[in-house]
């Protein structure tokens, strides 16, 4: 380690100017390289050294001040000069909380809203204080009635655990920028989720120098939920976590492994980070409000948020382990999901894990990437893999909605959707908004219920991660996702209060109902839906893919009759209400045709091909048209911790 560190000061002090006065390189995880320097002015007003360091150490450089002397040292004035900064760049008003970490010499900056240019802003405010900043956008501006409680919670987190998560990354990158004690080959894949079934996503890569885990999550199921097959599972040999996006089958069981003594990182991208936030303190809180005992405590929650590292697209290469770089790429799935891409060794071997992603434009998000310097082997979704499992074009989904909407509130009624609380529920919200205000669809009220509303927070927060037509909307302050016509509930916790409020919306004039969970097993939508099954003049709209086990695929393979958990107690129901299923909207998954499409165009050509996430039949049969097509070896694993030695 340290002839890497001296190494890499003599290569700095090679590029560095004296004007710079460099002090001193520090690592920090895998990305950050910390360069002190005595005049950071300097070197923020000629960026170009830090072009040039960032090319030739290929590292991501962080420029902070060398001694606590060359800051501003009275923290009001500090305040003072950066409002002023921020009030000059950006606007007044602005800013929200600023937060100062003296020990560390870092400095929060938390705005109201989300503004361009974030970087440049960072590179003024270090060149004129000595402290390095962090910009982090809020949605507060565009989101007066959107709870705010998930954003403070992680920015407590951030806060509380500063000066020890600093530690954490230096021994990090202590553990990361060492050399390979190994140098015989040997890669290895083992499912411990996700294999011939859609639910707990969780593969293993191995090396001889490190052990990887991509996502960990649960499989939702009428008889409760499943947890990946965590025996194979070294925590004290576990090097990295990397999570794809944050839905429950992916990342529904990472707190579990901080209970169990797991010490890493978590790889994910800013987006990720915040709505596993919301979803996972929401699962915690449904279990208890049931009754159940969750698998893991707030306090392991915590933890994980603790460890997270958050990632950008595409930025750079992230050492993760000694001989293993990683970076992520738009899945197009939800609002930062991503692509993984793993660089093992020195050009020995790259995988590319898709996670869920779509391959299509959508109304939020941009497809999927599918560009790639090397591919040796692609585990590839298969959701939609089945030869019947081709999805009408957007619009033809996206009008169906509408007519179905129109004809159930003509007739009185209310209408259902359950959604998964990020990608659908926002498609839908622009969707039924712009129907309105084309007149296609009377001046209806639209109630959000659960996590939809903490989530439509993230999207505000982090227009860079969605499509260019919403994110120049959000950059301008408009926000896209409420209107007049949209009624956030703010749900109440005691269950008789909680009923009234249901009953009420129920009892009322027609109107749309937009809540998690989106395959109907547990969540706020159940309230809704315990009450309105019976009644013939409502309709339950499926938008997303159903699980197999899942209350939702029993309805939808005609099951009319059946026993759901109601809080603590047991009901029975004889539905009565018209139940719908439209595809096209698929859960922001790519159907068979663009599987396909991505594969073919996907460059380079893969060597191989691994099938996950996906139902038997539907796997078997997309691996032996992949191969007659395209001429590329597939294969999948059966459940059960099955391993493939790639090397």
């Amino acid at each position: 380690m340290a002839s890497l560190k001296e190494e890499m000061e003599k290569k700095i002090m090679e590029i560095l100017p004296p004007e710079a006065k460099f002090s001193k390189v520090d690592f920090e995880g895998g990305p950050n390289v910390i360069i002190y320097v005595m005049n950071p002015r300097y070197v923020m007003e000629h960026s170009e050294y830090i072009k040039t360091l960032a090319k030739e150490l290929k590292k991501y450089i962080i420029i902070r001040g060398g001694d606590p002397k060359v800051r501003i040292r009275e923290v009001d004035k500090l305040k003072r000069v950066i409002t002023d900064m921020v009030t000059k760049s950006v606007g007044s008003n602005i800013i929200d909380d600023i937060v100062v970490d003296e020990p560390t010499g870092e400095v929060y900056v938390y705005l109201k809203k989300p503004v361009r240019e974030r970087s440049k802003l960072e590179k003024e405010i270090l060149a004129e204080t000595g402290w390095k900043p962090w910009i982090i956008p809020t949605a507060l501006e565009m989101g007066r009635d959107l709870p705010r409680s998930d954003i403070d919670a992680v920015k407590q987190i951030q806060i509380a655990t500063a000066k020890d998560r600093l530690e954490f990354l230096r021994r990090l990158g202590m553990r990361i920028h060492r050399e390979p004690i190994y140098r015989d080959a040997r890669i290895t894949v083992t499912g411990l989720g996700a294999q011939m079934e859609v639910g707990r996503s969780a593969i293993l890569v191995r090396t001889k120098e490190s052990s990887i885990l991509l996502d960990c999550g649960v499989k939702p199921s009428s008889s409760g939920d499943e947890a990946p097959l965590l025996d194979e599972l070294d925590l004290d040999a576990l090097d990295a976590v990397v999570i794809t996006h944050a839905h429950m089958d992916h990342i529904g069981y990472v707190p579990y492994l901080f209970k169990y003594g797991y010490k890493g990182p978590v790889y994910m991208t800013e987006p990720t980070k915040y709505l596993m936030e919301v979803l996972l303190t929401d699962y915690i809180e449904q279990a208890e409000s049931e009754g159940r005992v969750p698998p893991y405590s707030r306090q392991d929650l915590a933890q994980a948020l603790y460890h997270t590292i958050t990632l950008n697209y595409a930025d750079h290469p992230t050492d993760i382990s000694p001989d293993t770089k990683l970076m992520l790429f738009d899945a197009g799935h939800e609002v930062g999901s991503a692509v993984v891409h793993l660089h093992i060794g020195n050009g020995l071997y790259n995988i590319i894990y898709t996670g869920d992603m779509k391959y299509g434009p959508t109304r939020l998000l941009n497809p999927a990437h599918n560009k790639f310097k090397r591919a040796e082997l692609l585990i590839m979704e298969s959701t939609y893999g089945g030869k019947e499992d081709v999805q009408p074009p957007r619009q033809e989904s996206e009008q169906k909605l509408v007519d179905l909407v129109k004809h159930t509130v003509e007739h009185e009624g209310k209408v259902l959707i359950p959604v998964f609380s990020t990608g659908r529920a926002q498609e839908i919200l622009l969707v039924l908004n712009e129907a309105i205000n084309n007149k296609q669809l009377p001046k209806i009220p639209i109630y959000v219920d659960g996590m939809v509303l903490e989530t439509l927070n993230v999207h505000l927060m982090f227009p860079d991660y969605l499509n260019r037509t919403l994110r120049e909307m959000i950059y301008d302050g408009v926000n896209p996702f409420l209107s007049e016509y949209v009624k956030p509930i703010e749900r109440a916790r005691d269950p008789e209060k909680r009923k009234e409020q249901v009953m009420e919306i129920l009892q009322g004039p027609p109107a749309v109902i937009l809540a998690p969970h989106g395959m109907l097993n547990g969540g706020p939508i159940m309230d809704y839906f315990v009450h309105a099954a019976e009644d013939e003049k409502n309709m339950l709209i499926f938008v997303s893919y159903q699980a197999e086990n899942t209350i939702g695929r029993r309805i939808q393979q005609g099951e009319r009759k059946l026993t759901v958990r109601y809080y603590s107690d047991r009901v029975t129901l004889d539905i009565k209400m018209k139940v719908e299923s439209i595809p096209g909207f698929s859960g922001g998954h790519s159907d068979r045709r663009q599987l396909i499409n991505y594969v073919r165009n996907m460059e380079p050509k893969p060597h191989k091909i691994m099938l996950v996430h996906g139902e038997p039949s539907k796997i078997m049969n997309l691996a032996l048209t992949l191969e007659l097509q395209l001429k590329i070896p597939t294969v999948f694993m059966n459940n059960g911790g099955e391993t493939l030695r790639l090397v």
